[in-house]
């Protein structure tokens, strides 16, 4: 919750991967899911069931979008970091449309296009990426799988192209997209009468790829050993360029203080308790702290959960307020 821009630090680049938010997509069979689940101490959340072939991996099946917002709940017991470290989604399609389906249900309708002035889009699209932005915010590695698909798009001129993406309708791609240190593209290439399964972390006018780290190569073999090591040495190299590089694992989604809303409103309770105590004229500048933030004639307590931002806002300018 703090913001103090004069005791920020210079970011350093981990070598640790379990912080990492990882897509792989690709063709079918191409080794997507085997990959995913080498990653250290691995949950599989299941949408796809497609892992009936793997040996070792624990799974949990996913039917319905509340099943999965329990394994979220269950993610976040301190237990639960004894035994995983990496939470993989399989896929992120099949997710995305049991998240529209729980909204459809909640909302009371058939379709979400049925929620006036494009409202429905706009909750499946918060429903779903604060699901997924939650699993790094617990201090979990996460790896995204979605199939591969030729999209067509159109350019600046208004030229259309063809270019190969994740399956994910737009607004779900934009969300995991955004998300991603490392996307990579399987796909398996015919070579010397072998087939090879190749991963491209460099995107190309053909395929969507990427990566957070510039020395990343544009491809590797498909295998997780081959992607920790291309990777570390992608940050071994911006190292070496910058000095800033740690062995620690280092999670920047996760904010130092959290606080639930009744915390929150607390503090502002005591804080103006103790600005009261002070000076009773303190009155007449605690309302205008809180109107300024909830809007005219709004009390504290009136505040609602939804409003927990503003109450963050009204805590900090109280704290202002109490140290003049």
């Amino acid at each position: 919750m703090t913001i103090d821009i004069f005791s920020i630090e210079p970011t350093k680049v981990s070598r640790d991967l379990r912080g990492k938010v990882v897509i792989l997509y690709g063709e079918p069979k191409v080794g997507k899911t085997t990959n995913a689940t080498k990653f250290p101490k691995p949950l599989l959340v299941a949408f796809e069931k497609g892992y009936s072939a793997l040996s070792g991996v624990k799974a949990v099946p996913i039917q319905k979008w509340s099943d999965f917002k329990k394994v979220l709940k269950q993610l976040s017991d301190p237990r639960a970091h004894d035994i995983y470290e990496t939470v993989v989604l399989d896929t992120l399609d099949i997710a995305y449309s049991l998240a529209e389906k729980y909204i459809c249900q909640r909302e009371g309708v058939d379709d979400i296009s049925a929620i006036p002035y494009g409202k429905g889009y706009s909750l499946v699209k918060k429903e779903f990426e604060e699901a997924l932005r939650s699993i790094p915010l617990m201090d979990y590695g996460l790896v995204m799988i979605s199939h591969a698909e030729p999209k067509t798009f159109t350019d600046e001129e208004g030229q259309e192209y063809t270019k190969i993406t994740p399956t994910l309708p737009k607004r779900p791609r934009q969300i995991a997209l955004g998300m991603a240190d490392i996307i990579g593209y399987a796909k398996n290439i015919e070579k010397d009468g072998e087939t090879k399964s190749i991963l491209f972390l460099r995107g190309t006018p053909r395929f969507e790829a990427g990566s957070r780290f510039k020395y990343t190569p544009p491809y590797i073999p498909f295998t997780y050993d081959a992607l920790v090591n291309a990777i570390a040495d992608a940050i071994e190299k911006e190292g070496n360029e910058t000095g800033q590089i740690t062995d620690e694992h280092i999670n920047l989604y996760k904010d130092t203080e959290q606080y639930t809303f009744d915390e929150i409103k607390q503090q502002a309770t005591e804080i103006i308790q103790q600005l009261m105590s002070k000076d009773e004229k303190n009155a007449s500048k605690i309302t205008k702290v809180i109107e300024e933030h909830l809007g005219k004639g709004r009390k504290l307590a009136e505040a609602t959960e939804e409003q927990m931002e503003m109450v963050v806002l009204i805590v900090d300018d109280l704290k202002d307020l109490l140290n003049e």
